[in-house]
């Protein structure tokens, strides 16, 4: 899975990388502990454009009847995107691009003993683009006019590439070639998960690190550095 990830880099950053046209979203703060229900930022595809806008991060599907007490979850297992009724809307129709600059997993010890966290980050420095689904939510009870809630989930797919070791579950990591084919939505879209869900993740740096990323409130650049 995938349940904290670090999100730094600049609004113009991820605006020449991931080839924007269009920004539909002020400057989001840097994070070092991107949680469940931040705003983060999304990549899609509208009329042939790349966007660049917020989603918030857990997913609330098109047909729930309240926020309150419905399942919001943040992963989406690719094996099930298709058939699952939370997501196959999304699957087929509302893809994105959900960039990361690295992302934690935690690796469970002896018995007994805490799980110790991990920061996984590009070897080569650049932003990473997790493989998501989006989904736009208007209150029933609420006014015609009010906005709706724009949310997301990162689709994970089973560890390899040595990931395994830590986790059994990673984040889709989609390679550059990818991009345009996974914001596309239509037809062909289980070809296309086979694809994406067998692929080696890019070669990642994998750092211990100290276990004050298991605490929210901690969002500052020392949660990177390495601990024995």
């Amino acid at each position: 899975m995938c349940g904290r990830y670090v999100l730094v880099s600049s609004q113009e950053t991820l605006v020449a990388r991931f080839g924007i046209e269009e920004v539909r979203t002020e400057p989001l703060p840097p994070r070092y502990n991107v949680a469940p229900s931040l705003d983060v930022y999304a990549v899609v595809e509208h009329q042939d454009r790349r966007r660049l806008g917020a989603l918030r991060w857990g997913f609330v599907p098109r047909w729930a009847r309240a926020l309150r007490g419905s399942p919001q979850p943040i992963n989406a297992r690719i094996e099930t995107l298709t058939t699952s009724r939370m997501f196959q809307e999304s699957a087929r129709r509302r893809r994105c691009l959900l960039p990361a600059d690295g992302f934690y997993e935690w690796l469970q010890r002896g018995e007994g003993q805490s799980k110790q966290p991990y920061h996984l980050a590009p070897a080569d420095g650049q932003p990473l683009a997790f493989a998501g689904v989006w989904s736009l939510w208007r209150d029933p009870q609420g006014e015609p006019e009010a906005p709706a809630l724009a949310t997301a989930a990162i689709v994970t797919t089973e560890a390899r590439g040595g990931l395994e070791d830590i986790h059994p579950r990673m984040p889709v990591i989609l390679p550059t070639d990818r991009w345009t084919d996974w914001l596309r939505a239509g037809d062909g879209v289980d070809d296309l998960l086979a694809a994406i869900g067998a692929a080696d993740p890019p070669p990642l740096t994998v750092t211990a690190v100290s276990s004050r990323v298991n605490t929210v409130r901690n969002d500052d650049p020392e949660l990177l550095e390495p601990v024995d």
